[in-house]
């Protein structure tokens, strides 16, 4: 166990000294600090996790360290496609507006028509905020997830409380966040092309000639809320796992089905 120790104490203290002078050959300038303060992010950060490596090998624990790798190969995998979710949820909004942008004319002097328009920009705007949210969310669970010696701040945002790991218990939640953000902008999206599909057999009924530009929109929009809705569950199936090798019992969350959309039921069941 002493000879353990002092091999780990040994090759720490090698690996800081070989990254220290890979930053003095890189031509690094002046110090104006102390001078651990000019080794760069990126010197530290790979000696840190060196470093981690080597304690990991000489406890003993590489099973845990298996277990906690396949854990934030499933949260990356969360990340993606609830970051795909985002997008094409952002994609249908985009969509949406330009449909409604393409009958506005035509609900003039109409008071139900009018409401309609309103009540689906309504929820085109909440639906593009969702799809924002879904987007943060994943960014925070993949900056998580990239790193075994994890945690973090991504951005201005504290993702994880230790400065450099991320509990098990940090990790299931970024990637529940992820999971239900990614459900929420899907069945979001698919909620405003089920008002915008009313708007339109209501302008119908009214006699109004639909405008083509309003049903490629429309057309575009139901695709990318389709895509978006699959690539959420392929989140939660994600997030499912994520927990499963983690070894912790979190939320259950439900799979978006249908294509109707709801705003509500998506923060799991």
């Amino acid at each position: 166990m002493q000879l353990n120790k002092l091999s780990l104490v040994l090759a720490t203290s090698m690996l800081l000294t070989t990254s220290l002078h890979a930053q003095e050959a890189a031509g690094a300038k002046a110090a104006t600090g102390s001078a651990i303060g000019g080794v760069s992010t990126t010197v530290v950060v790979a000696a840190v996790a060196g470093v981690a490596v080597l304690a990991a090998a000489s406890s003993g624990s590489s099973g845990v360290a298996a277990v906690t790798t396949t854990a934030t190969q499933d949260a990356a995998s969360s990340a993606t496609t609830a970051s795909t979710a985002s997008t094409q949820a952002a994609a249908a909004s985009t969509q949406a507006t330009a449909a409604t942008a393409a009958v506005s004319s035509l609900v003039t002097g109409d008071a139900a028509l009018t409401a309609q328009l309103a009540t689906a920009n309504t929820a085109i705007t909440a639906a593009t905020a969702s799809a924002a949210a879904a987007a943060t969310a994943a960014s925070d669970l993949l900056a998580a997830s990239a790193v075994t010696v994890s945690g973090v701040m991504n951005g201005s945002r504290m993702i994880c409380a230790a400065a450099t790991t991320c509990t098990k218990a940090e990790l299931a939640a970024l990637s529940f966040k992820a999971a239900t953000t990614a459900k929420t902008a899907a069945e979001d999206a698919l909620y405003v092309n089920t008002l915008l599909t009313s708007l339109r057999a209501a302008l119908v009924a009214k006699g109004k000639t639909i405008p083509t530009a309003f049903d490629t929109a429309l057309a575009t929009a139901v695709t990318a809320a389709a895509a978006a809705q699959t690539a959420a569950n392929s989140t939660i199936t994600s997030y499912t796992a994520t927990l499963a090798k983690l070894g912790i019992t979190g939320t259950t969350i439900s799979l978006s089905t249908g294509t109707t959309g709801s705003t509500s039921g998506t923060t799991g069941t």
